[in-house]
C-alpha cells in the first residue's frame, strides 16, 4: 500500500514539475518581445525628434531665402539708383556704394548659411533614412517574434492541458489524503521537489547524512519516511516500480 502510495506521488511530482517548466515557459515568453519592443519605441522616439529636427530646418532654410531674397532686391535698387543717371551728387553716390557693398556682405554671409543649413539638412535626411530602415527592420522582427510566440503559447497550452488531465487521473488514487497534503505543503518550500529518491545515506535533497535507522525503515518500506533535515518525503530508490 505504502509502495504503490509512493508510486502514484512521483508520477503527481513528475506531471507537477513539467506544469511547473510549462509555466515557467509561458512566463517568460513576454521577455522575448520586450526588447524589441522597447528599440521599437526608442527609435519612433528618435524619428519623431529627427523628423520635428528636419522641419525647423527647414523654416530657418525658408527664412533666410527670404532674407536673401530681400538683400538681393535692396542691391538692385540701389543698384539702379547707382547707374540709372538720376543721381550725380558724388557723395551721395559713394554712400550708395557703400549700402551695396554692405548688402552684398550680408547677402554673402545669408548664403554661407543657407549652404550649411542645406547641408546640415542633407545630412539629417541621411539619419532620418537609416532610422526609418532600422525601424522597419525592427517591426519585421517584431511580427515574427509575435508569430513565434503565439504559435509557442498555443503549444504550452495544449501541453498544460494534458498534464492537467493526468494530473486530476493520479490524483483520484490518492488515498491517503494528510500524505497529499504534506506533499503540497512541501512542494511549495522546497521548489517543486517534495518526495526524494534515496539510494544511500545521503539525502539528496540536502545533501546531509540520514539516520541508520531512517535507511533501515525506508528498506523495510513500513511507514511514509521523512529527511529529520529538509523535512522531505523519502522513498527508497529500489523499491520502486519498474
Amino acid at each position: 500500500m505504502i509502495e504503490e502510495q509512493y508510486d502514484i506521488l512521483l508520477e503527481l511530482q513528475e506531471i507537477d514539475i513539467n506544469i511547473d517548466e510549462e509555466e515557467r515557459k509561458r512566463r517568460s515568453l513576454p521577455s522575448k518581445i520586450k526588447g524589441v519592443t522597447r528599440e521599437i519605441q526608442g527609435l519612433k522616439g528618435s524619428l519623431k525628434n529627427k523628423n520635428e529636427d528636419y522641419k525647423n530646418l527647414q523654416l530657418k532654410l525658408k527664412r533666410k531665402e527670404l532674407d536673401l531674397t530681400e538683400k538681393s532686391n535692396k542691391i538692385n535698387k540701389h543698384q539702379e539708383d547707382l547707374y540709372g543717371g538720376k543721381i550725380s551728387d558724388i557723395k551721395e553716390l559713394k554712400q550708395i556704394q557703400k549700402v551695396i557693398a554692405k548688402y552684398k556682405e550680408e547677402k554673402d554671409g545669408i548664403e554661407e548659411e543657407i549652404l550649411d543649413l542645406m547641408e546640415e539638412m542633407e545630412d539629417l535626411d541621411k539619419f532620418i533614412y537609416n532610422i526609418d530602415e532600422d525601424l522597419k527592420g525592427k517591426e519585421k522582427e517584431f511580427k515574427k517574434c509575435k508569430e513565434e510566440i503565439d504559435l509557442t503559447m498555443l503549444v504550452i497550452e495544449k501541453n498544460m492541458n494534458s498534464l492537467n488531465i493526468k494530473k486530476e487521473e493520479v490524483l483520484s488514487k490518492i488515498t491517503d489524503a494528510h500524505l497529499l497534503k504534506e506533499y503540497e505543503l512541501l512542494r511549495k518550500e522546497k521548489g517543486g521537489k517534495a518526495i526524494i529518491e534515496v539510494d544511500g545515506s545521503i539525502c539528496p535533497g540536502c545533501y546531509l547524512d540520514l539516520p541508520s535507522d531512517v535507511i533501515y525503515q525506508l528498506k523495510k518500506n513500513r511507514k511514509i519516511m521523512f529527511c529529520p533535515n529538509c523535512s522531505r518525503i523519502l522513498i527508497w530508490k529500489d523499491q520502486l516500480k519498474d
